[in-house]
Parts: structure tokens; C-alpha cells; sequence
């Protein structure tokens, strides 16, 4: 029986594409449903391009789907992934300036 993985705020488009590509390297997951969804309509079409590209490239047998819906993309997930970033860049620039110091 297939995966539904939802990736919530799926609009994180350095997000999603790290994960859905490392995620596909395990053979267990390669015949997943990836199920996206973003309150951003261009960016979750952005995101559901750059997966099917991951997905056409490597042969995977993987299903995407992308909504603005979350109950909908929420609906049978076996698991949920959440990369919304709140607050923008002020929360994660100390991430990149401390270790410029060091």
C-alpha cells in the first residue's frame, strides 16, 4: 500500500525539493503520494513542477498532488511535514552570521 506524505507550507520551495529528493532515495518511499500544500497558489504550482521533475527523473513511480486545501491534503497522510517559516528573515539569520564569524 502506497504513502501519502503531506508536506505542508510544500510554497518553501528549498524545502520541498531538499526533502522530496532525499526522501525518494529510500526505496520505501519511491511508490509514495506526495501531497503538497501551500496557501500561495504560483508558489505550490512552483513546487508541484520541481517535484514532478524530481519524480520524471529519477522513473519513480510516485504520485503528486497539490492543493490549497489542508484538510484535503491532510486527509489519509501517513506522515506531515511542515516547513512554514514565520516571521521571515529575522528568524533565521543569526543561522548564517554566527557561523560567518567563526
Amino acid at each position: 500500500m502506497s504513502k501519502k506524505i503531506t508536506f505542508i507550507g510544500a510554497g518553501s520551495l528549498g524545502f520541498t525539493r531538499n526533502l522530496v529528493r532525499d526522501l525518494l532515495t529510500f526505496p520505501s518511499f519511491q511508490d509514495a503520494h506526495i501531497s503538497l500544500m501551500d496557501i500561495d497558489e504560483e508558489r505550490l504550482n512552483y513546487s508541484k513542477l520541481m517535484v514532478e521533475k524530481i519524480v520524471k527523473a529519477g522513473n519513480y513511480p510516485t504520485k503528486v498532488s497539490a492543493t490549497l486545501n489542508r484538510q484535503e491534503a491532510l486527509d489519509g497522510a501517513n506522515a506531515v511535514i511542515i516547513t512554514i517559516l514565520v516571521g521571515g528573515v529575522q528568524i533565521w539569520r543569526h543561522d548564517i552570521e554566527i557561523p560567518k564569524k567563526i
